[in-house]
């Protein structure tokens, strides 16, 4: 989706409010100076991966206390849950995980540098599971373009639902890029990835009964 300038612009000074607000681990988002060129300003650390819907951040931090040699930047659009996230990654002495305050849906090209990212993860968006909401999911052919930019050579990106249309939704945009292979074969999906941590989200859907789908890609 393209917006006009004047809105994208409107909505820039919006997220440059609430990353004034998100706390110490929030990246301050200041609009004349996109992109966020991550890896210079973090330098060190051997691998970097990016999180879109961190939620109340329980995946978030479980990766990050795993992998202590990469730093995860962590997109969420609600401030709230990104403050909650923020006490938490201190509490538990975690200092690789720093948040954007974002919504995906309203703009998300030009904000990060070109092959920023080894790992992309995609956790539980909104499936707007009734039809006339369908306009509000934010995967697309623009969307994954931009993800294929902002992904180094390699990286592996996984998008986890427990909603089965937009599973295909995704994958059948997924599918039509030549930059993204399924790790598993054309349109498959998994239902576990053995030693990936459980979010909020996936064990409340887990609990319910749903099951979940994992699609897998790699950047070629």
């Amino acid at each position: 989706m393209t917006l006009p300038d004047s809105v994208t612009d409107k909505l820039k000074r919006i997220l440059a409010q609430k990353s004034e607000r998100g706390g110490d681990a929030c990246l301050r988002f200041d609009p004349g100076k996109l992109p966020f060129l991550i890896r210079e300003t973090f330098p060190g650390y051997e691998s970097y991966a990016l999180e879109i819907g961190c939620g109340w951040g329980e995946f978030t931090r479980a990766m990050a206390a795993a992998n202590p040699g990469r730093l995860t930047i962590a997109v969420e659009k609600k401030l709230a849950r990104v403050l909650s996230c923020g006490r938490s990654q201190k509490h538990e002495g975690l200092e690789n995980i720093r948040y954007v305050i974002l919504d995906v849906a309203w703009f998300f090209a030009g904000i990060f540098a070109d092959e920023t990212f080894d790992a992309i993860t995609i956790n539980f968006p909104d499936p707007w599971p009734k039809a006339r909401h369908h306009k509000h999911r934010f995967i697309s052919p623009e969307f994954a373009a931009t993800l294929s930019k902002i992904a180094r050579p390699g990286c592996r990106l996984i998008f986890a639902t427990d909603n089965y249309p937009y599973t295909r939704e995704a994958a059948e945009t997924f599918e039509q890029s030549p930059l993204w292979k399924n790790t598993e074969g054309p349109y498959l999906a998994r239902g576990h990835i053995p030693g990936r941590p459980v979010s909020f989200f996936e064990q409340l859907h887990r609990n319910e009964g749903a099951p979940i789908y994992f699609l897998e890609y790699e950047k070629t």
